[in-house]
């Protein structure tokens, strides 16, 4: 039987609207406006999220943080831990239709380590033969790094020493393959849309500074038969108070919740509230290259002592954090968190060692030190501030607060162009490593305060090169007592994930992780 005109249009309308309706499309809120989406170049958590979402690295992240075989279908080691073995998968394609070789890989990483590349950070690689003098300028030819591409599938890497948790290493977003053609064709353009070739379980479809970032699903992707949601938008939410406005109106599928608007939320949005332990830890990193309290650990020990956590996680940021005096969070598994030294002091017993420490330093309340601490602008970090300021005038500390947009804060903090600073850092994975390593003294961008010392190097190295994992475990501890000995950093609170969530949205990563990744979300029916 063949349609009439009228029915064929109708049946054709009818068929358009169920797929658009099959077509299922995630709003997730990004609290910054990213500064680039070259995975090589940023520190910055926004740009390293949609990085995960854009690109398949040898391995990547399970939905328990776990790392699984990606890129490289399958792995082989030595049996002196030192050469590993990647057998890439051949179904691997980049958006445009290239086949994802070992050669992609060894551009990557080469560009990596290269001193012209400016890297945020390229210490993945550190245990890689051939480091060292690379990084350091001393050897120029790139092809000496211990990586090489026998054939387009294999992919074999020579370390220095065994390292338990490279396989972990490998999900970093400094380790993802590059289409070198689009690069070397673009240059520093390549990450705009139309220009990005990406390998993962989306590609960049379009990016409107301040408004959105939107990808669209690869079809390419190896395993895009599982990859639920066919488009991400990445909205600007850097104003929570207007993100949780554009959650109740349905354009986001999930928001953050501040201190103001958690009881609300609680109490009215019930049904969609979601709390969990974050992997994640604030803290006021300080300058550790120039300034007064660079020089003077009395004054660091000070401001630490001064700080009353309690206080800050019950009633002036209460949103179920808990107080921190250490780097790694609870949630960590298989580790004993170290703590700073006056823990167990009363805060009265504190602030008493704080004003000594600050009269010995030169200064008291009627002579007070003059510190700044900037931050991006928001108005609950600005409070916390605020009372972080009233618990140090009384130790002989005068804080001022320069608030900025986070572009220009973070290349202050990475041009260490700044005093005190507040900070949030979410965990990578699920182990320990991944905080600590933020304070080696080679770290580049993610050592945010600066920090140099030679005894924490050379636990965390030694921790990272142990062959079995009680010596690691103690070695790592003993590095993190190192640097909370040294204050470098106020550590502040442990954080909580508190959100409302789309009741639609499935996916448990969505409840329990900082930024979950695209592909492991979809919609019910």
């Amino acid at each position: 039987m063949r349609l009439a005109p009228f029915a064929a249009g109708l049946m054709a309308i009818l068929l358009a609207s169920t797929a658009a309706q099959a077509q299922q499309v995630l709003h997730r809120p990004s609290e910054s406006e990213p500064d680039t989406l070259d995975p090589q170049k940023t520190s910055s958590a926004v740009p390293i999220a949609i990085g995960r979402d854009l690109f398949a690295g040898l391995a990547m992240l399970d939905e328990h943080e776990k790392p699984v075989p990606a890129a490289a279908e399958s792995w082989d080691v030595s049996p002196d831990k030192r050469i590993w073995t990647f057998h890439l998968r051949h179904d691997g394609k980049w958006s445009n239709g290239d086949p994802v070789t070992s050669a992609d890989f060894l551009y990557s990483f080469r560009r990596l380590v290269d001193p012209a590349t400016a890297a945020a950070d390229p210490s993945d690689l550190n245990q890689v033969v051939g480091y060292d003098a690379i990084i350091s300028g001393k050897e120029k030819d790139l092809s000496k790094l211990g990586v090489e591409a026998p054939d387009p599938y294999t992919l074999k890497i020579t370390l220095n020493q065994p390292r338990i948790a490279f396989p972990l290493l490998l999900t970093d977003w400094a380790l993802f393959p590059l289409h070198r053609a689009s690069i070397e064709k673009w240059g520093k353009d390549w990450t705009q849309p139309g220009h990005l070739v990406s390998n993962g379980a989306y590609r960049l479809k379009a990016w409107t500074p301040q408004t959105d970032i939107v990808l669209e699903k690869n079809p390419l992707f190896y395993d895009a038969a599982s990859v639920k949601i066919d488009e991400v938008h990445w909205l600007n939410a850097e104003d929570q108070e207007a993100g949780l406005r554009r959650y109740r109106a349905g354009e986001l599928d999930w928001m953050g919740l501040t201190r103001n608007n958690l009881a609300w939320a609680k109490q009215n949005l019930a049904d969609q509230f979601h709390s969990a332990p974050a992997n994640q830890h604030s803290f006021m990193p300080i300058n550790m290259v120039n300034g007064p309290a660079a020089k003077d650990i009395r004054i660091r020990e000070a401001l630490n002592l001064a700080v009353d956590r309690d206080v800050l996680v019950t009633k002036v940021d209460a949103r179920g954090e808990l107080p921190s005096y250490g780097i790694i969070p609870p949630v960590i598994s298989d580790y004993t968190a170290q703590e700073m030294p006056f823990k167990s002091m009363t805060q009265p017993d504190r602030l008493k060692k704080a004003k000594e420490l600050m009269a010995a330093a030169g200064y008291t309340p009627e002579h007070p030190l003059t510190l700044t601490a900037i931050y991006p602008t928001q108005d609950s970090t600005r409070q916390l501030l605020l009372a972080i300021a009233s618990m140090w005038k009384p130790i002989g500390v005068e804080l001022k607060l320069d608030n900025m947009e986070w572009q220009i804060y973070i290349s202050d903090i990475n041009q260490r162009n700044y005093q005190l600073g507040i900070m949030g850092e979410y965990g990578s994975y699920n182990d320990y490593e991944s905080a600590l390593d933020n304070y080696r003294s080679d770290a580049g961008q993610f050592n945010a305060p600066g920090y140099a010392n030679p005894k924490f190097d050379d636990l965390f190295h030694r921790g990272g090169i142990a062959s079995d994992m009680a010596t690691r475990r103690d070695l790592m501890q003993q590095a993190e007592r190192t640097v909370l000995d040294d204050y470098p950093i106020i550590p502040l609170e442990f954080g909580v994930i508190n959100r409302v969530i789309n009741p639609k949205l499935q996916g448990d990563t969505v409840v329990t992780e900082v930024y979950p990744q695209s592909r492991l979300l979809s919609f019910k029916n």
